[in-house]
């Protein structure tokens, strides 16, 4: 008897001690699950708040990436789903555009652009209001622009434009007055040792190169030189030459320059999809020039020169600036959208990488403002300083048809310029031999500079 009860409670402790272990691991476990819980929560919290981010930040580093990934599932789904949107049908796209006090403005541009870059315009009427026919039923984020007033886009509670087929829709803008940030000018600019430099074509030339170095709105600027004749003045005028690449990549086209009698400011940008900084830094320059802070330069004669590329900061600089007396266009780009339309219609193939770039901007339809805002030919008015534009019809990176726009445009509004298209040199800012073209070339700038400054 007593051994049976020995035994019960031993068996009794034992099970005790077994439930209180089971309760323990069951106990762990939820708390495990709670804290997994937890953390898939959080997780999903902060994959949540990045692809917010992500598909709405403006920031300068991510909605190019955006852009690129946008259009990569666009074609992939075009072509798995065979979309075609031809036949679709047209919509009517009306309405006025008012300032900020509800007053007409008159003559306001309303531009609306077609995935493909194909753009769609009209000016509107001395009642303020437009009427654009014929457009393919989608969605879209119309743009209005008037000199004086900042550019405004059109949309429906912050969401794109739909135009159904056979439809007539009207949307109403209002333009702000123009935000002009205020230019924070450079400082401590410093001039380095002079450095004598030559170049063989298109004939020998001699010049003094010295860098030049500043602080430019809290950073320092890019490369920078100004080569200047070999022969002491002081005021030589000044060419301020905007390259397609680092400024010292251009010293063929700098020192021919300077040797004919012309200090040059070189300098290079660097490729971004947001040129704003850069203008920046050209006007700080063009303000040490004005002030007499570059030596032996008059800054009362500046002109500006750019190509390929640095057309775009050329002809934005000049939308803040007109106060000079000539503009040389070589090779230029005047039209983003017809740059687009070309690249979706296989016609263009830009080399270097820059489709890429023309993807990252976005769709024209979406962001027409980013595609606006550096073409040339939509900014052009009287009050411009004369232009040159040069151009061959064999140039594989920036087509002829660029300054074919800008030169009509140019004619429609009265804007004093002249244009020259040659066959031959292909893009011809890379030429690394001498020819007849080039020489021309060279002996038509120095003309025009000498016949304008």
């Amino acid at each position: 008897m007593t051994h049976r009860v020995r035994l019960d409670i031993r068996k009794g402790k034992t099970n005790h001690k077994r439930r209180k272990g089971e309760g323990t691991l069951v106990l762990h476990v939820m708390k495990q699950h709670q804290a997994w819980q937890r953390w898939v929560a959080i997780a999903l919290i902060v994959l949540s708040v990045s692809a917010i981010f992500f598909v709405t930040t403006e920031n300068d580093h991510i909605w190019p990436l955006r852009n690129l990934l946008y259009y990569r599932l666009a074609t992939w789904w075009h072509k798995r789903m065979a979309t075609d949107t031809a036949g679709a049908g047209t919509a009517i796209l009306q309405g006025c555009v008012s300032n900020a006090h509800h007053e007409p403005v008159p003559a306001a541009l309303v531009l609306l652009a077609e995935p493909t870059g194909r753009v769609h315009t009209t000016t509107a009427t001395t009642h303020g209001c437009y009427h654009l026919p014929a457009i393919p039923a989608g969605r879209y984020v119309p743009l209005a622009v008037a000199r004086g007033y900042d550019p405004t886009v059109g949309r429906s509670w912050g969401r794109p434009l739909h135009l159904a087929a056979d439809t007539q829709t009207t949307f109403d803008f209002q333009l702000p007055p123009i935000t002009l940030p205020a230019l924070q000018p450079g400082s401590n600019v410093r001039l380095g040792p002079p450095v004598t430099r030559s170049w063989e074509l298109p004939q020998p030339g001699i010049a003094v190169r010295r860098e030049i170095t500043f602080d430019s709105g809290g950073r320092p600027n890019q490369l920078t030189f100004l080569y200047t004749p070999r022969t002491p003045s002081e005021d030589w005028p000044l060419l301020l030459a905007v390259y397609p690449g680092q400024a010292d990549w251009w010293e063929g086209v700098s020192i021919p320059l300077a040797t004919a009698g012309y200090a040059v400011l070189a300098v290079g940008p660097a490729y971004s999809l947001n040129l704003e900084p850069d203008i920046d830094e050209l006007q700080r320059l063009v303000a040490f020039a004005r002030a007499g802070r570059l030596p032996g330069v008059d800054g009362r004669r500046i002109a500006v020169l750019g190509g390929s590329y640095s057309s775009l900061h050329v002809f934005r600089l000049l939308q803040r600036d007109s106060g000079f007396r000539s503009v040389v266009s070589l090779g230029g780009a005047s039209d983003l959208f017809d740059l687009r339309q070309r690249f979706e219609a296989g016609q263009f193939a830009p080399p270097f990488g820059l489709d890429q770039a023309l993807i990252a901007l976005g769709t024209p339809d979406m962001h027409p403002i980013r595609y606006w805002r550096y073409s040339a030919r939509y900014h052009l008015r009287p009050d411009l300083p004369v232009l040159a534009i040069l151009h061959s019809r064999d140039d594989e990176v920036v087509p002829f048809e660029q300054s074919q726009l800008l030169v009509a445009q140019l004619e429609r509004l009265g804007v004093p310029h002249e244009a020259h298209f040659f066959d031959g040199m292909s893009h011809y800012l890379l030429a690394d031999r001498p020819s007849a073209e080039l020489t021309w070339m060279y002996n038509l700038t120095l003309d025009f500079l000498q016949r304008t400054m």
